[in-house]
């Protein structure tokens, strides 16, 4: 369902169903909402960071945000996976939370599928 209100645009919606299937079980729909949230913010601030280019207006401002709501995240990822088996831990710090190239372009695929949760959501409560 998600996927189809994304037009078929999400990249790790298996991950997505992990973090769903966690919060369901573990009663942290508050911190999928949160997640979401950041992700729907982080996606819409790449994309206005690159419209106006590091020397545009705003653009210092927008990076320290940005900066922030990646480490707020990656903490609310954290805390998933405090309830997840090992294996799931594994794939998700390997995949999202060691830092470097690779991880923040898993990061941002995830982030981007997050932010389609978030509007598929919304849809749901209209």
């Amino acid at each position: 369902m998600i996927n189809d209100t994304s037009g078929k645009t999400l990249k790790r919606s298996m991950d997505i169903g992990t973090l769903i299937e966690i919060a369901d079980q573990h009663s942290m729909q508050d911190q999928l909402n949160d997640l979401a949230f950041s992700a729907k913010f982080i996606v819409k601030s790449f994309e206005l960071m690159q419209r106006i280019g590091k020397d545009g207006n705003g653009y210092e401002k927008l990076s320290q945000e940005f900066s922030a709501q990646i480490q707020k995240a990656q903490q609310l990822i954290k805390q998933f996976l405090d309830s997840a088996d090992a294996m799931t831990k594994a794939h998700f710090i390997g995949n999202y939370l060691e830092m470097n190239t690779l991880t923040m372009q898993n990061l941002m695929l995830l982030f981007h599928d997050l932010g389609w949760y978030k509007n598929y959501q919304i849809d749901q409560r209209n």
